[in-house]
Order: C-alpha cells, then sequence, then structure tokens
C-alpha cells in the first residue's frame, strides 16, 4: 500500500529502497569576444554545485528549472540593454544528468546575453 501510494503521489522515496543519486553534471563553459580581447572560460559542476564558476549554486538553480536546455531558458524582461553592437558568443559542451549538452549561440552584446541565460555564462 505504502509504495502504490508513494507512485501515486508521483514521489520516488519508499522506506527501505535506496534511490539513486542525480546522474554527473559537469560543463565547460566559454565565452568569446572579438571585440574585447579577453575570453572567458570555465567549468561548472552540479549536485553538488562547484567548478571554477564564480556563481555555481545559482547557475545550477537555473539550469535546473530548464532541465540543462540553455536554448529553453526566458529572457530577465526587467533587465535593459543598450543597443551596441559587441557580439559575444556563449558555448557550453559537457554533460547535464549523465546526457550529452552543447550549447552555442552569439548574442548582440554581453548584456543580452545576461538577460537570456541569466548567471549561467557569468564567469
Amino acid at each position: 500500500m505504502l509504495l502504490a501510494s508513494a507512485l501515486i503521489a508521483g514521489t520516488a522515496v519508499v522506506p527501505g529502497i535506496a534511490t539513486a543519486a542525480p546522474a554527473e553534471s559537469s560543463m565547460r563553459l566559454t565565452v568569446e569576444s572579438k571585440v574585447l580581447t579577453a575570453n572567458k572560460r570555465g567549468e561548472l559542476t552540479c549536485q553538488p554545485a562547484g567548478g571554477t564558476h564564480k556563481n555555481a549554486s545559482k547557475a545550477c538553480e537555473e539550469l535546473e528549472k530548464v532541465n540543462g536546455n540553455v536554448s529553453a531558458m526566458q529572457a530577465n524582461v526587467s533587465k535593459v540593454c543598450t543597443m551596441e553592437y559587441q557580439p559575444v558568443t556563449a558555448k557550453i559542451e559537457g554533460k547535464w544528468r549523465g546526457k550529452e549538452i552543447s550549447y552555442s549561440q552569439t548574442f548582440s552584446n554581453s548584456c543580452t546575453l545576461q538577460v537570456k541565460t541569466g548567471v549561467v555564462f557569468d564567469l
């Protein structure tokens, strides 16, 4: 009866049955610019949050909301960016919960990158 209740409730926690830890999430991130001379590179791990990313916990939280799919991230409409054109390319490669991920997109400037992806690429 307890197992049926847990399954109906949508939980995987059943007394006496071990649950698997989340699969590995380990990514390499880069932000490249032809205008700015300082390209940024970093590592991010989640579950637990770590790596060289300066705000790993928040970046993992933001990726968790979209299940590691950076393309699905929603723009932060409360921040306004200038129209200056200083393109930056953001890339992420690695694994999200054991699944290979790869993302690359060019934004008109670093502000628009931050509006779309939050702190994920704030290396």
